[in-house]
């Protein structure tokens, strides 16, 4: 009769790996190491419903030294880019959101499922919008253009947004597009926002 303990224990690994990658915080707390393994293994037994406590901590400990070590390669990667990244402010510019195609001067527009998105430079808006087009003014463009490795480089993004929103930045509309990368904020939260960025570049 063939031995499946080997075969459980992978498959035990597997489940406790794909559930801690659902879960973004869980996977920050073990990559800065201030995670109990025990009490962790004993909550993902108990939610899994499978494997020995002994294999659920073993599982935690592997999947806890793969993400320091994949996500220290990221984070470098990551940093290496934003170094050699230019980030200028634009002031003066307007979200405009369509469910129909509009012919005006934009800086950049995104076509959704069903409606169309434009970063315009509010001052070159000339024209009369239809009336059920909605109108976001006055708001600051932070641009970012970066190497071209930025396109291959998993994390940039995830980088990016993660540093605003632990400042409680709010993004208004994000547009990412080979090496640009467009984040609209509020002009309250457009100075920190820049410094910030700043910092890494």
């Amino acid at each position: 009769m063939a031995d499946n303990t080997s075969d459980r224990t992978r498959s035990v690994a597997q489940l406790v790996r794909e559930t801690i990658q659902m879960r973004p915080s869980l996977l920050d707390a073990l990559n800065m190491k201030i995670v109990n393994y025990s009490a962790l293994a004993r909550l993902l037994q108990e939610e899994m419903g499978e494997g020995s406590l002994e294999a659920v901590k073993a599982a935690v400990i592997r999947v806890a030294d793969e993400i320091s070590q994949d996500r220290g390669l990221r984070e470098e990667a990551v940093l290496g880019i934003l170094k050699e990244s230019k980030v200028r402010l634009q002031d003066k510019i307007a979200v405009i959101i369509s469910s129909i195609r509009l012919d005006i001067p934009h800086i950049v527009t995104a076509h959704l499922t069903d409606q169309y998105v434009y970063i315009v430079d509010q001052t070159t808006m000339k024209q009369r919008l239809p009336d059920q087009v909605k109108v976001e003014s006055n708001q600051v463009a932070l641009i970012l253009l970066s190497p071209l490795r930025v396109e291959t480089t998993p994390g940039f993004v995830a980088f990016i947004t993660q540093l605003l929103a632990s400042r409680n930045l709010n993004i208004v509309e994000f547009i990412s597009c080979s090496t640009n990368t467009i984040i609209i904020l509020s002009p309250k939260d457009a100075l920190t926002a820049f410094s910030l960025l700043q910092n890494y570049t």
